[in-house]
């Protein structure tokens, strides 16, 4: 079992992850941030500005300075001007989705954060699907950073092209030994967690509230391997968001 920190050197946030819903650092940002080098910070708002962005994590207690931000029209400026590398490189950056009339687009943003780091081995860490697709497209590693307000039904549901590499409770899982889920007998488990599908309802057994990351790899890999057309998540989820609010 590895580290993410061990297995990564550059490490790409996606800025509204970070964020909780009131505006602040979600609990342990500022001590991750500070023990992690080759870190940028991507934000696809539209009307956000590098200075803004520093400014707004300066407010927070995180040092950051200019060169590690990318906003959406930055990225799109590098995009139009050829400075950002393109399809010939594939293999680490892939090419870019098509994408709706005025939706913003990630892959741009992922693009000009692997140019600033630098990083010859990247981490995209985001709380929002929609990064993590564009990761996927890029052909590079993403963590799914769990929060209050994350969608686990459509997590659950998510298609296999479009699921991120890890799924984090905590932002200092980047700084965990990445345990392993085992399958037996189509019953998942991982870390005294185990999570398993009967007749078409998915069903989990906690472990420790200490290791509620094991308890999201199990619900998670229970239900991207059910060969079924439908699956019924409702109460597994419900019992494993009671024991995220239990743990505090």
């Amino acid at each position: 079992m590895s580290r993410l920190v061990d297995l990564y050197d550059g490490f790409l946030f996606e800025l509204d992850g970070l964020l909780d819903a009131d505006g602040g650092l979600i609990p342990y940002a500022r001590e991750t941030l500070r023990a992690l080098t080759r870190v940028a910070f991507l934000t696809n708002n539209v009307t956000s500005t590098p200075v803004g962005v520093t400014a707004l994590l300066a407010g927070l207690g995180v040092a950051a300075h200019h060169g590690q931000v990318v906003t959406q029209s930055q990225a799109a400026a590098r995009l139009v001007s050829g400075l950002v590398p393109g399809p010939s490189d594939e293999f680490v950056l892939g090419t870019a989705p098509t994408r709706a009339e005025g939706e913003p687009s990630y892959p741009p943003l992922i693009r000009a954060a692997v140019h600033r780091t630098r990083a010859p081995r990247p981490l995209v860490i985001t709380g929002r699907l929609k990064c993590v697709a564009a990761a996927r497209t890029l052909r590079l590693p993403s963590v799914l950073l769990l929060t209050p307000t994350s969608d686990l039904t459509e997590l659950l549901h998510t298609p296999p092209q479009l699921r991120p590499t890890f799924v984090a409770t905590d932002i200092r899982d980047l700084f965990r030994r990445q345990p392993i889920v085992d399958c037996d007998s189509r019953y998942w488990s991982c870390e005294g967690w185990i999570a398993t599908v009967s007749q078409g309802e998915l069903r989990l057994y906690p472990g420790p509230l200490s290791s509620l990351a094991a308890g999201a790899r199990v619900l998670c890999a229970a239900a991207w391997n059910h060969p079924g057309p439908t699956l019924e998540t409702t109460a597994a989820l419900k019992l494993f968001t009671q024991l995220v609010e239990e743990s505090g």
